[in-house]
């Protein structure tokens, strides 16, 4: 009985702790869907808050913006995010992950929200780390290279 008791736990816990599906969450912020984006973001909602899944979540609030109605609400969730990969860009400033993450968002910003500061430095922050990176960051980085103005050349 406290071995299953014991499995139960660790399972329940897993289900809280599982790891992100950087695939998905990549083709998400890649993506023009509501539906899309809305579903990563709410899947990233149940995980333990690490750094990692902060810097995510900050980019996918970031991204489903966009999708909302009134410039207001457009403005408070992109600020929310903002701060959320700001601060994990801040707290881990030689993550090579978290600084696509906010290349990416800053290429594609409206330029009326004048985030596009760090562009330069996280291309050349991407390109230096970007052999020590997941196959499947490197992935998402191939397929933006092509249409990112900051990428293209330097891979």
């Amino acid at each position: 009985m406290k071995y299953l008791l014991l499995i139960l736990v660790s399972a329940l816990s897993l289900s809280t702790y599982s790891q992100l599906d950087r695939k998905a969450i990549y083709a998400a912020l890649a993506s023009e869907s509501k539906e899309t984006v809305q579903k990563q973001l709410d899947g990233i909602q149940n995980m333990k808050e690490t750094p990692e899944v902060k810097a995510f979540k900050g980019a996918l609030q970031m991204k489903a913006a966009q999708f909302q109605k009134t410039a207001k609400e457009k403005l408070n969730l992109f600020n929310m995010g903002k701060k959320a990969l700001e601060s994990e860009i801040k707290s881990n400033d030689g993550n090579v992950e978290y600084r696509f993450l906010r290349l990416l968002i800053q290429e594609n910003a409206p330029k009326q929200l004048k985030y596009d500061g760090n562009i330069e430095e996280d291309a050349l922050s991407i390109v230096s780390g970007y052999s020590k990176l997941k196959e499947s960051t490197k992935a998402a980085i191939e397929s933006y290279a092509k249409k990112s103005a900051s990428l293209k050349n330097l891979l």
